[in-house]
């Protein structure tokens, strides 16, 4: 069995499509969108459990669409 048609070989350039270049472009924004409105606000007035329960959120959202996903 040989290496499949498709397979990417050491030494491939890394093609970037629209799809992808999309999905880096707003993951970049809401990262920062975060920062600012939510860890930064957070810090400045010293609540570290409102982050706690942010991230708690965000890892509940996460556990649910890998849950959904595998049904």
């Amino acid at each position: 069995m040989g290496p499949t048609p498709h397979a990417w070989q050491a030494g491939d350039p890394i093609r970037l499509g629209g799809r992808l270049v999309f999905q880096i472009v707003l993951g970049i924004f809401m990262a920062l969108l975060l920062l600012v409105f939510v860890i930064q606000p957070a810090v400045a007035r010293g609540g570290f459990g409102e982050l706690v329960i942010v991230a708690a959120i965000f890892l509940a959202i996460l556990l649910v669409e890998r849950w959904l996903r595998t049904r």
